[in-house]
């Protein structure tokens, strides 16, 4: 079976502190941000094999770049397949305008 490389951007790590730090800090759980975070690592761990078993962002213009998503709990993680390796691109709250901040990640 083909294993894939996984690449965490500069965004999708920001994205992934600042919900750490918001469950932490502004939710006060510092217990339930750990998980989350550790949880959605995991989550992302698991793209490794088999990463197209995840169906393609329903926007179609996402869809022609090629933008997948997988899920964690209330967390949308996008990433995008290229070769041998796995982008994560951006892991996004479900009650994010996901669309919006893609758009403007991609410069559309």
């Amino acid at each position: 079976m083909k294993r894939y490389k996984i690449e965490i951007t500069d965004l999708a790590e920001e994205d992934l502190e600042n919900a750490g730090d918001y469950i932490a800090y502004e939710l006060k759980n510092p217990d339930a941000a750990e998980k989350t975070v550790r949880g959605i690592r995991k989550q992302i761990n698991t793209l490794v094999s088999f990463p197209e078993r995840n169906e393609l962002d329903e926007d179609k213009i996402l869809a022609e770049l090629g933008v997948r998503k997988d899920y964690y709990k209330n967390y949308k993680i996008y990433y995008i397949i290229s070769e041998d390796t796995v982008y994560i691109v951006r892991i996004l709250h479900m009650l994010v305008d996901s669309k919006a901040w893609l758009y403007r990640m991609f410069g559309l």
